[in-house]
């Protein structure tokens, strides 16, 4: 099947910028645990999530670097890492807590493709013919993060989109032009590869 001129829908959004958010829903122990980051992806993913099992997608350009940072800074000064440090620094903590938590049994993707990590997740959520729960998260160069749910049938209220090759358009694909493109501020989200147009009304 060819993925592209391929109509799909935006159900629920959010995001947020430069500001660590609050995750008070969470157990105190684990919001203690939790990085800024895996803070803003939690936060981000339940505010689009509506208690069903759905396939997530996660993507972040460099994940938990900063408590990797931390993790061997500490091994070189205490000769040892701590294991719950450790298991929080993978690049898919953050799906996978979210996916514990919530009891979700369908499968996720961790996407980390540098500075094509945003593109390449929304490309990875968008071509599934399931509903999927889309999260990018950040803290290099300013913390961010963006949630969105998309899927195949129409609802009210959903954004409908399309997805549709680039014929040569310049590329932006940044976290401002994505957020612009959800909100209604731009009707076109432009990558390398691909264009996502959304229709309004």
């Amino acid at each position: 099947m060819n993925q592209f001129n391929q109509t799909f829908y935006i159900y629920k959004t959010s995001y947020i910028k430069d500001e660590v958010p609050d995750v008070g829903f969470l157990p105190m122990l684990m919001r203690r645990k939790l990085s800024s980051i895996g803070k803003t992806a939690l936060y981000t993913m339940n505010e689009v999530y509506e208690g069903n099992d759905i396939k997530l997608v996660y993507a972040s350009n460099y994940g938990e670097l900063e408590r990797v940072k931390k993790l061997l800074d500490q091994k070189n000064t205490e000769g040892e890492m701590s294991p719950t440090g450790f298991s929080f620094s993978v690049h898919n903590s953050s799906v996978g807590l979210f996916s514990l938590l919530n009891k979700i049994n369908s499968p996720y993707s961790s996407i980390s493709a540098g500075e094509n990590s945003l593109s390449a997740g929304i490309l990875e959520s968008v071509i599934t013919n399931d509903d999927v729960l889309f999260c990018f998260a950040e803290s290099v160069g300013g913390l961010r993060g963006a949630a969105c749910t998309f899927g195949r049938k129409p609802r009210v209220g959903a954004i409908k989109a399309e997805l549709l090759p680039n014929d040569g358009k310049t590329s932006a694909a940044g976290f401002d032009d994505f957020v612009n493109f959800l909100n209604g501020a731009k009707d076109e989200y432009v990558s390398d590869f691909y264009v996502l147009r959304r229709y309004n009304g």
